[in-house]
């Protein structure tokens, strides 16, 4: 099967060189991509594909460009006339994906290396002895050019997300040395593969991280008016609604924390106020909470209503806490990311001490009670 692909690979080869010699750089193109997906390892094809996105004629013959440059003038004149592509109009010539926006055949020529390539060192061009600035200083370069705002070309979302999560994993001491040990996730053993998987960020978090707010790519329209952004790219602005989910589902959480028991009325308030004004205590985690003057009335001391009743509190309450725990990691993640570019290590070791008091205490329910703990996170409650 190996040396039927490298037989077609050569076949695809000559006819592409031939189309370069008629300057027809499109079609030699797609014959070179389809060489290249049937022999990745053959870096004579890259070499061609490069004189294609030039729109070179490299692989004509001097006869060849000899009669070129003695046809007389009428005749070139005519072939120009008559519409035939000359070598550097078909490979300058933008293309409309489904959605109606045009790219380059240079940025499809991007976006399909990246989707096709498996080796993250491959995929950012470094060496494997490369350094964590090298690994960065790649990223930054290609991020620019294959940002879904800027890149257009079908298939770029999902090359954007494949070039952070690699740039991510080489600059990520522990999954770089699981990374370099097994290589390709679906060879990682299992226990090493969950820990690898853990603390990504999103292609659109790492992005504003590394450029923040000054990278600008297009004008966008609003109601008729264009205005040019001068903050963060649109990816950026969704980073930041997404960093602000975690608060404000716990925002949500909070407000939903009043709950319909058997006669659908709301007993319970974390916060004191007029209509909650009596504090209680759980009985298991010494929860705090405020409940209505007719509490009692409802659930009488010593009750297995009562008792139902205060570990539905404590489930609210670990539910709270896992979002309180999330923001907080995710802001240290953030903030340990952004040291690790500034190459500050003291700023990097405090920004792995910052403190995640929820996440302490989810972990302290977890050990000591369990079953409120696999309440609150898997089984959504009583």
């Amino acid at each position: 099967m190996g040396e039927a692909n490298k037989e077609e690979a050569e076949k695809c080869k000559q006819i592409a060189t031939n189309a370069l010699a008629a300057g027809d750089a499109d079609k030699a193109t797609r014959f070179l991509q389809k060489a290249k997906r049937m022999c990745p390892e053959d870096s004579s094809i890259d070499a061609l594909l490069a004189k294609a996105a030039a729109g070179g004629t490299g692989g004509a013959s001097p006869s060849a460009g000899n009669n070129s440059s003695a046809a007389p003038e009428g005749m070139r004149h005519r072939a120009s006339a008559s519409g035939a592509p000359t070598s550097s109009s078909a490979s300058g010539a933008t293309r409309t994906s489904k959605d109606g926006k045009q790219y380059t055949p240079e940025q499809m020529q991007l976006v399909q290396r990246i989707l096709r390539t498996k080796d993250y060192y491959d995929i950012l061009e470094v060496p494997k002895q490369a350094s964590e600035e090298a690994c960065k200083k790649a990223y930054k370069k290609l991020a620019l050019k294959l940002h879904p705002d800027k890149n257009h070309a079908p298939g770029s979302d999902e090359a954007f997300k494949k070039l952070s999560k690699a740039v991510q994993c080489l600059t990520d001491a522990e999954k770089k040395n699981v990374y370099d040990r097994y290589g390709d996730e679906d060879r990682m053993p299992q226990q090493h593969r969950q820990a690898y998987q853990q603390d990504f960020m999103t292609p659109e978090d790492l992005f504003a991280a590394f450029f923040g707010g000054g990278a600008t790519f297009q004008h966008h329209h609003y109601g008729g008016q264009q205005r040019q952004h001068h903050g963060e790219p649109a990816e950026a602005q969704r980073a930041q609604i997404l960093q602000a989910l975690p608060v404000l589902i716990l925002v949500l959480l909070t407000l939903a924390s009043s709950f319909a028991s058997k006669d659908n009325g709301s007993r319970f308030s974390f916060q004191p106020n007029n209509a909650y004004r009596n504090e209680r205590t759980t009985a298991s985690l010494t929860v705090p909470y405020y409940v209505t003057d007719d509490f009692e009335d409802h659930y009488a001391e010593g009750t297995r209503a009562l008792a139902e009743f205060d570990r539905q509190v404590e489930v609210y309450h670990v539910r709270n806490l896992g979002s309180d725990c999330d923001y907080q990691e995710k802001l240290m993640y953030k903030k340990v990311l952004m040291a690790k570019r500034r190459g500050n290590q003291e700023e990097l070791q405090s920004a792995r001490n910052h403190p995640r008091p929820a996440c302490k205490e989810v972990e302290r329910v977890k050990k000591k009670f369990p079953q409120i703990y696999r309440s609150a996170m898997y089984m959504g409650g009583y």
